[in-house]
């Protein structure tokens, strides 16, 4: 004898086959189209990637304090040992941190030259160096404590931002070495909406050479999309000073066709993408100066700006099967106490401070390992299979293995943005 479904359940399956119905004569409502199966390669435990791309701090700049994590509290000033200088939440003026500020910090190795470069002294201080104390980014050190912090991590390029933001997009940089020179007014792009007087300089096979901003190159964007993977570049738009490290403006295939409207994206679309259940598979995610922790702004607001984006995470449903990525792209003239190791004349370059966030992050995890931004590259390729069209050594270790997908995921981590210090006004950075 058959049982009989309770009123309730009846009431529920009949009121499922109804709007199951009128999906097929009308059309599914929003809430029904959004709970798409997800694609083949990302149903296992990570089906969100995220990359958050902040600005030009070392990591014995904001991390060199950390316990248990390969820093340092003494600096190399030439030949004179000095303790580092405590870092001011903004300053009057960005550091030197080009190519030639770099090689000239670096100094073949003996990490001695920081106090050399463009603007160190400040107010009667070597900012250069200098590094934060816990309570100047409590938050940042909150996350380091929490998931994941890698302290051998090296910027990829000796130089400054461009190259090697195209390195996290890329994989390499063409051989780029700083960052492009403008010639003539560029409405805020470095890349193929720049004036066509705006050149960048290269170093390929033992020469240097110039050419324009704007290349031909395939990418990770390239890789995803055979692969049937969906992704958005978040960045501020044109006009915006933030324009500069929309990095997708430099790929000319990107630039040029419908994918620059559809997938290139405002900084502010992440949240609403975030709180809407839209987050794709992979994305990239930069902001505007002032909150990008670019001297000579306050890294308190950029800490803040990043707290509210990772709470936005951690408080939606995408939070259990996300892993983001959190780096700085260069080491914006700070001191740091590791010699990079020597590929070739401008690779690699400083360290730089990565985290990764995460319910799968190993916790309270410090990774000794080697990394620089292609390990990001390989490890988006690893987690989602995708083919390699892009041209990279690939013998770099993977920032996997700051991952352990068997563990139980982690709770989320919710933060209160701080009140910061009262800043004057600051000249933008002198590129």
């Amino acid at each position: 004898m058959r049982s009989k479904l309770p009123a309730s359940i009846a009431a529920f399956v009949v009121s499922g086959l109804a709007l199951a119905g009128l999906a097929l004569v009308f059309g599914a409502p929003t809430w029904l189209a959004r709970a798409k199966p997800c694609h083949k390669v990302t149903c296992g435990p990570i089906q969100h990637i995220v990359i958050i791309v902040k600005e030009n701090h070392s990591f014995d700049n904001m991390f060199g304090l950390f316990p248990g994590a390969d820093g340092a509290r003494y600096a190399m000033r030439g030949f004179q040992r000095i303790r580092l200088n405590t870092t001011p939440d903004h300053m009057r003026h960005d550091l030197g941190h080009g190519g030639l500020s770099a090689l000239l910090a670096v100094n073949h190795g003996r990490m001695n030259g920081f106090w050399r470069v463009q603007y160190a002294f400040q107010n009667g201080v070597d900012v250069a160096d200098s590094q934060y104390s816990e309570g100047e980014i409590p938050h940042y050190w909150d996350y380091a404590k929490r998931f994941a912090l890698a302290d051998h991590m090296f910027s990829t390029i000796l130089a400054s931002s461009f190259p090697n933001h195209l390195v996290t997009v890329a994989g390499q940089s063409l051989g780029v070495i700083g960052n492009p020179i403008h010639l003539s007014r560029s409405n805020r792009s470095w890349g193929c909406d720049a004036g066509s007087r705006t050149v960048v300089y290269y170093f390929r096979k033992g020469a240097l050479g110039y050419s324009r901003p704007c290349f031909k190159m395939q990418t990770l964007v390239d890789e995803a999309r055979r692969a049937g993977i969906s992704w958005r570049y978040y960045a501020p738009p044109r006009g915006h000073f933030g324009y500069i490290w929309s990095t997708l403006d430099a790929i000319r295939h990107i630039r040029d066709s419908h994918l620059w409207s559809s997938n290139v994206v405002k900084t502010k679309s992440f949240l609403y993408d975030v709180r809407h259940n839209h987050l794709p598979a992979l994305s990239w995610l930069t902001t505007n100066l002032e909150t990008s922790d670019h001297p000579p702004k306050s890294i308190c607001r950029g800490e803040n700006w990043t707290v509210r984006q990772l709470n936005a995470i951690m408080h939606s449903p995408a939070w259990p099967h996300t892993v983001v990525i959190l780096t700085w792209d260069d080491f914006g003239g700070f001191y740091d106490h590791l010699r990079p190791p020597h590929e070739s004349r401008y690779r690699l370059g400083p360290r730089v401070p990565l985290l990764v966030i995460s319910p799968y992050a190993r916790p309270h995890f410090i990774d000794h390992r080697r990394y620089d931004f292609r390990s990001v590259v390989k490890f988006v390729e690893r987690a989602y299979r995708l083919p390699h069209l892009t041209h990279f050594n690939r013998s770099v270790n993977s920032i996997g293995d700051m991952l352990n997908l068997k563990q139980t995921p982690d709770k989320p981590l919710t933060l209160e943005p701080r009140q910061c210090p009262k800043t004057g006004s600051a000249p933008n950075p002198n590129y």
